[in-house]
């Protein structure tokens, strides 16, 4: 297929590609630090484990739930 000029989907910028469906450089190196990052952020949240109640604590929230029943 020959390679031709097309604007850059994210910026605008001439870029060569084999369709118009290219993306510059400059714009796919931010799209992968976008994706690193959001993966970091995942990662983080995904690790996050809360400490379980203690007994009186579970009996609380219970009578608490009963109560407003």
């Amino acid at each position: 297929m020959a390679v031709s000029r097309y604007p850059c989907r994210s910026c605008g910028q001439p870029t060569e590609g084999e369709d118009a469906y290219v993306v510059c450089t400059g714009c796919l190196e931010e799209i992968e630090a976008e994706a690193r990052h959001e993966e970091i952020r995942h990662a983080a949240d995904d690790e996050y484990v809360p400490e379980p109640l203690a007994p009186h604590e579970i009996e609380a929230r219970l009578r608490k739930l009963l109560d407003d029943w």
